[in-house]
């Protein structure tokens, strides 16, 4: 039914991922209690904290378009959810394979494309924007690959 409805496969794929986001967003804000008691109680330095804050929901992001691009792949959310799943192992195990590589050029790449050293920089409270641009824009490749299959869903009776 919503196929049929008048508004773009990317307006479909932007509100479910955004509707997530929200979700997702909404179960960290709690943990807000946590850090208002703690800088009340003693002194803390407030820049990692919301570099942590930024991270998790860059990273949560990142995942949650993962997952928006399985679910588009079948109608199952079980399917989807082990689908998904799948391709999380590699994106986050992408950095171990650093150390196995011993191509310049491919080491770059693995180390590029580890996920626990962009979390180590912003829990430093270091916010460099290679890490941004990285979790913004394969976000948005995901995105892109949800719209592309639910538009080929649609095309195809």
């Amino acid at each position: 039914m919503l196929l049929t409805s008048p508004v773009s496969e990317g307006m479909v794929v932007a509100a479910k991922f955004l509707g997530a986001l929200g979700f997702f967003l909404t179960l960290w804000a709690p943990s807000l209690l946590y850090v208002l008691v703690l800088r009340l109680n003693t002194p803390i330095d407030m820049g990692p904290v919301a570099s942590s804050y930024l991270a998790v929901a860059l990273l949560g992001a990142y995942f949650l378009a993962v997952g928006t691009f399985a679910s588009t792949l079948t109608k199952n959310q079980i399917v989807a959810a082990i689908l998904s799943f799948g391709m999380l192992i590699p994106i986050f195990s992408a950095g171990l394979l650093e150390s196995l590589g011993t191509n310049p050029a491919r080491r770059d790449l693995f180390a590029y494309l580890n996920l626990w050293d962009h979390m180590d920089e912003f829990s430093r409270g270091i916010v460099d924007t290679r890490h941004i641009v990285y979790y913004v824009s394969a976000t948005v490749f995901f995105l892109f690959l949800a719209t592309v299959s639910l538009s080929a869903k649609k095309e195809t009776p």
